[in-house]
């Protein structure tokens, strides 16, 4: 499966490695970004890419702290280590490590599997369609005050169907024709 070329983040202290993985990602078709063989410079890319390949060991540093934003912004990583695999931390339990030396081909798959992965689970989680809720209600709405007052009305009426299953179909369908009608039926009241 091929998808839309990635921005991958580098973090390797390896000169050698690092051009070799450089190059191999941009022979796939995708950006590099790095590499970087200081974890703090690293760090500051994390909101500008959608795939990470970390060396566990860096310099006298690890690039623990790099895959911990990595995680919370949701963006797929895995690691590349030459140490055996339980020196990565339990928190990363479930992050995919290969060891060095690693093809490039095997690891650039798994980032592309993991993003993709992660762009179905997005359009299809609560999360996301309740954020798109709330996106809309700002938009309707003067306030933030009001534009809250909209979407918990519409939340309580979701809660309240679900429960008489009276909701069939997508949630996000559901969810955004419930904001449109309580916003016509009663969007006044939620001003003040």
């Amino acid at each position: 499966m091929r998808t839309d070329p990635l921005r991958i983040l580098v973090v390797e202290d390896d000169y050698f490695l690092a051009e070799r993985l450089a190059r191999d990602i941009r022979a796939n078709g995708d950006t590099v970004v790095g590499p970087f063989a200081d974890v703090h410079e690293a760090i500051h890319r994390v909101g500008l890419v959608q795939g990470a390949i970390l060396d566990v060991k860096i310099q006298d540093e690890t690039s623990f702290s790099v895959a911990d934003s990595l995680i919370h912004h949701g963006v797929p990583m895995l690691f590349l280590t030459g140490y055996h695999p339980q020196v990565v931390p339990d928190r990363f339990a479930r992050r995919h490590i290969y060891a060095k030396p690693s093809d490039s081909a095997p690891l650039l798959h798994d980032l592309h599997e993991q993003h993709h992965k992660n762009a179905f689970q997005e359009t299809d989680s609560i999360e996301m369609v309740v954020m798109e809720v709330i996106r809309q209600a700002k938009i309707m709405m003067p306030d933030a005050a009001s534009a809250e007052r909209l979407v918990e009305a519409v939340l309580l009426r979701a809660i309240a169907e679900t429960r008489e299953t009276r909701i069939k179909g997508e949630i996000r369908a559901c969810l955004l024709a419930l904001l449109d009608d309580e916003y016509r039926r009663r969007g006044r009241r939620h001003l003040h």
